[in-house]
């Protein structure tokens, strides 16, 4: 008769203990790096979206400014959080008549918008910090002091009238027609990723048409 013997394949206790000892420190060490690269990894994603999407607004303003027949905010050489113009496209009404007043503005961290004069509003794109942000390339520029808080996002080219006279502003060829836009953008401001600027100039094509509409209140 054959005896059977038992097997001696496999871990003994010590071995074992050794292997997850092993994997303790393995994963104490690598684990945070891996932690710490996914959300990286979603931060990055998270700015990438944001982006996109203010692109895609200063896009969608570039295209409505274009077909404009009146910039009625800001006026010519001023600045403001606030873009209102008036224009006959992108209206429902079919007569020759029809117009739509539009505004863009900053509320909080947020840009809205409004078809009907500020009568309704519609949130456009988010993480708006113009009101928070420091830009001393833009302090410069202004001759405001470095370190001033806060950006305008709407200028408007030209000249302002002047308050001793009732002269209106002379009309050159961008005056009143030409909007800069500057975008500062942090989708969180808790992150380790600093804010970026989008900035364009869009020029209303339609400006001063001899039936042009004209600025209510």
């Amino acid at each position: 008769m054959t005896r059977m013997t038992r097997s001696e394949d496999g871990l003994t206790l010590t071995e074992l203990m050794v292997a997850l000892f092993l994997l303790v420190v393995v994963s104490a060490v690598f684990l945070p790096s891996l932690v710490s690269g996914m959300r990286a990894t979603t931060q990055i994603s998270n700015v990438a979206r944001s982006n996109d999407d203010a692109r895609l607004t200063l896009q969608r303003i570039d295209r409505e400014v274009r077909a404009a027949e009146q910039i009625c905010n800001p006026t010519p050489g001023n600045v403001s959080d606030s873009l209102r113009f008036i224009t006959r496209a992108y209206t429902s009404v079919s007569t020759a008549t029809g117009t739509q007043d539009i505004t863009y503005q900053v509320n909080g961290t947020d840009l809205e918008k409004s078809r009907d004069n500020g009568s309704t509003w519609q949130p456009v794109v988010g993480g708006i910090v113009n009101a928070t942000v420091v830009d001393d390339q833009y302090n410069a520029q202004v001759g405001r002091a470095l370190g001033t808080v806060g950006v305008p996002m709407f200028t408007t080219q030209g000249l302002p009238v002047s308050s001793s006279t009732s002269t209106s502003v002379v009309a050159l060829p961008s005056y009143g027609k030409v909007i800069t836009i500057r975008l500062w953008v942090d989708e969180s401001p808790t992150d380790n990723i600093s804010p970026i600027m989008l900035t364009t100039e869009l020029s209303g094509r339609n400006i001063w048409t001899p039936n042009g509409p004209a600025c209510s209140p």
